[in-house]
């Protein structure tokens, strides 16, 4: 992927501080870009940018069944960008191979790890799903180690990703 001599880890683009969100916004991590910045070599993925959405655009959430969840508006349930967001993955998780990690962000209905809302009827059923590129990046590549934000946040977490990623815990 570079051509560092340190472990190179994905990190969902928002999380760096860039203005990716769907309202415009970043949602910097100080430990990411601060500790993981000097110990890793840091690749930036947004998938709903690179799937070609918009900043800003219409907040999107999870609906429908939980094996099969759709992406879809918040505000305007006919707004359907699963095949979008799936065809970044087709595209885009391939070129991944070289990771040694990947670090995402929570509650998102792209990037989350177990954190996602899954909304049927307009109510939240669970709040436990895989964002649909996070869901689709772990299926890849099972042994990739991966955390969220919030997981970086707890020191015992975090110490055991760092060492996954430089290969103590595969």
């Amino acid at each position: 992927m570079t051509n560092t001599s340190k472990p190179v880890i994905g990190v969902s683009r928002c999380l760096l501080g860039d203005a990716v969100r769907y309202d415009g916004a970043a949602k910097p991590c100080r430990i990411v870009i601060e500790q993981l910045g000097q110990q890793f070599e840091l690749v930036a993925v947004c998938p709903e940018v690179e799937a070609g959405l918009p900043v800003p655009r219409p907040p999107v959430q999870l609906t429908g069944p939980a094996g099969r969840p759709r992406m879809t508006g918040r505000d305007d349930p006919q707004l359907d960008v699963t095949e979008s967001l799936q065809a970044f993955c087709e595209r885009r998780i391939p070129q991944l191979a070289g990771l040694s990690g990947f670090v995402f962000k929570s509650r998102s209905p792209s990037c989350a790890l177990g954190s996602a809302p899954l909304y049927v009827d307009g109510k939240c059923v669970s709040p436990e799903l895989d964002g649909l590129f996070a869901a689709a990046l772990r299926r890849r590549y099972p042994q990739l180690p991966v955390i969220d934000e919030c997981g970086l946040e707890q020191p015992a977490m975090r110490a055991a990703f760092i060492r996954a990623v430089q290969g103590g815990e595969r």
